[in-house]
């Protein structure tokens, strides 16, 4: 069989102490790549300066003037030309087997739309963490699975693949589009999503290929600030509306057995039992994703009679539930926070009582 066309995408910020390592694990493969395309995103150190002395024809570098995130790493991707394209980022590094191993696999799997590796998580001083000591060795050493299995798995528990183990097959890109810009701590996430929601399979390869920079003080990207959690449950109610492609209640089924359905059940009430079923996870981004399913389903009058002839749901039924999203329970606790500081301040404690009640009243309409 023929060598495949293979690129690399590098896309670098402000890692001058990684970089040299991370460009030459990729020069120094077994199956070396055609191209390593490195989009810097304005870097205010050394990076560019330290990647640029790195001698090498397959290396191409993309200085940018401005700090972009996810917009450059999309321009870096559309500049890659390969048949398979890896994702490596710029304090990670490999294996010197790892592309070969990879290439291997998809060659002979050709519904695999993304292939990744086992993970050893390094700190910022290249020392291996210590083993069940980071909450990251637990997530990546997730067990392989069939599809509809991954499905379920990134619908209830997030991201089980690390993005620098990643090689995707451009066929994925070429039909569904490239990363989306737009997302920013669950970016690999939801293309990992859209790749399987649209039939390709999903598999790691069990060796230890790739290794993933985490420091000691948790300064990067995939650790749990309240800045990056509050981005993680907006990003996450977002991309789970990829499961609205569900085409059949048989599919939803497939992924979803748990769920049980009327026996004059039919496609009309896929998304209807899906709302309800993301509804009871107990999360906020399922929460939000549920009223936004109701919401999208809700429209059409064949569906919602449907409903109403499988399970009684009337229109009482439907407000109840769009009722339970949780920017409406925000603003809830805010009005009567408001009303409470008001009467505390100006009102004796009877007619404070009355308007307590009253309030209570107003916000149940």
């Amino acid at each position: 069989m023929n060598k495949p066309f293979i690129s690399v995408l590098t896309t670098l910020y402000n890692h001058e102490h990684y970089i040299h390592e991370t460009l030459m694990s990729a020069i120094n493969q077994t199956l070396v790549p055609d191209e390593i395309i490195v989009i810097d995103d304005a870097s205010s150190d050394n990076s560019v300066s330290i990647a640029s002395q790195i001698s090498h024809p397959s290396i191409h570098l993309f200085p940018q003037p401005n700090n972009l995130g996810g917009a450059t790493t999309i321009k870096g991707l559309r500049a890659c030309k390969g048949d398979f394209i890896a994702i490596l980022n710029s304090d990670d590094y490999w294996q010197s087997s790892k592309l070969q191993s990879q290439i291997n696999y998809m060659q002979a799997n050709p519904n695999c739309g993304a292939v990744f590796t086992r993970v050893v998580l390094v700190d910022e001083k290249g020392t291996y963490w210590e083993k069940n000591s980071h909450q990251l060795q637990l997530v990546f050493g997730a067990q392989n699975r069939d599809r509809a299995s991954w499905l379920k798995y990134m619908f209830g528990s997030g991201n089980p693949f690390c993005a620098s183990s990643a090689l995707i097959r451009r066929e994925c890109l070429t039909r569904l589009g490239p990363l989306d810009g737009r997302y920013i701590q669950l970016q690999d996430l939801e293309m990992w999503l859209r790749i399987a929601i649209n039939g390709f399979d999903l598999h790691i390869l069990n060796d230890e290929l790739t290794h993933y920079r985490v420091t000691r003080n948790s300064s990067n990207m995939s650790t749990g600030t309240g800045i990056s959690r509050s981005i993680y449950i907006y990003e996450y109610s977002r991309l789970l509306r990829h499961f609205w492609q569900l085409p059949t209640l048989r599919e939803l089924q497939n992924i979803f057995p748990e769920i049980t359905v009327s026996l004059d059940g039919d496609n009309l009430l896929t998304m209807f039992y899906l709302a309800n079923f993301a509804s009871k996870q107990g999360s906020l981004h399922h929460l939000q994703f549920a009223v936004d399913t109701m919401f999208e389903w809700g429209a059409d009058e064949a569906s919602m009679n449907k409903a109403y002839k499988c399970h009684g749901f009337t229109h009482a039924d439907y407000r109840h539930f769009i009722a339970q999203n949780p920017l409406g329970s925000i603003e809830e606790g805010r009005l009567s926070r408001k009303f409470k500081s008001l009467a505390g301040a100006i009102l004796p404690s009877r007619a404070n009582h009355i308007l307590r009640q009253a309030s209570k009243r107003i916000l149940k309409r």
